[in-house]
């Protein structure tokens, strides 16, 4: 990757151009971001070995790298150098995952259970069905770019996915194609530390902390169309959502 970048900002530098030198490096790296090349957590060069492959000046290089720091697109971590800083935004009354992030990146799925399953004792309450209902369980690996970001896993009546095998996509979009609508949902957050299956699913070591979301969406009638959580990586994720102070 690094002789990579190297050889896609050299060819955005031309020392003849108006335009300041560390601009034109700080648009070559920015190209880079847009193209993929660099994604979220990619550690760049060292600052001495992106003026010696580029052939300018270190002065040059730290303006660069200062500018797309104040812009955030980067941070610095001790021990680690500069990093490329594009955290997933999600909303958390902003509609599904799939939905959200295919404005940031590109969405995917590592599907690990879509089956019908016999509810249990311990899921008949938040579900508000009676045990030995049947209902849909989807487990899968969220990705983001081809990285793993989070693991969801998710609880259903089977009269909102009776055929929990044929969901390839969105969940929200399939009901959305029925008419089904989340009207309210509930969440509650914890700090999760994964299994090691878990941390080798998300390609993190064993004892790196989540974020767990605990969710359930319940229709505009009351009825709970959901219940289930999801573990996601906090180095990845940035949880947003508006509250309104004051509701009458």
């Amino acid at each position: 990757m690094e002789q990579q970048l190297i050889a896609l900002v050299n060819e955005q530098l031309d020392p003849q151009s108006s335009t300041p030198l560390y601009l034109q490096l700080k648009q070559g790296i920015e190209i880079a971001i847009s193209e993929k090349l660099l994604v979220h957590g990619s550690v760049l060069p060292s600052e001495r070995k992106l003026a010696i492959g580029l052939g300018v000046s270190r002065v040059t290089v730290v303006k660069a790298l200062a500018e797309l720091l104040e812009q955030g697109l980067v941070v610095k971590k001790h021990g680690k150098g500069t990093m490329v800083s594009l955290p997933i935004h999600y909303n958390l009354s902003g509609g599904g995952f799939s939905s959200q992030l295919q404005l940031q990146g590109v969405a995917a799925n590592r599907w690990l259970v879509r089956e019908l399953i016999v509810c249990s004792s311990e899921l008949s309450t938040p579900l508000e069905l009676k045990a030995d209902d049947t209902i849909a369980k989807i487990k899968r690996v969220r990705l983001a770019d081809n990285v793993p970001v989070s693991i969801e896993t998710m609880f259903i009546p089977e009269r909102y996915l009776p055929r929990p095998e044929l969901l390839e996509g969105s969940l929200y979009s399939y009901w959305r194609s029925r008419d089904i609508e989340p009207h309210t949902q509930e969440y509650s957050l914890s700090i999760y530390e994964p299994t090691e299956e878990e941390a080798k699913m998300l390609e993190i070591f064993h004892g790196f902390p989540l974020m767990k979301i605990t969710l359930r969406s319940f229709d505009k009638l009351g009825h709970v169309l959901e219940y289930g959580s999801a573990i996601c990586r906090s180095d990845f994720y940035q949880f947003d959502f508006k509250v309104q102070v004051g509701a009458k």
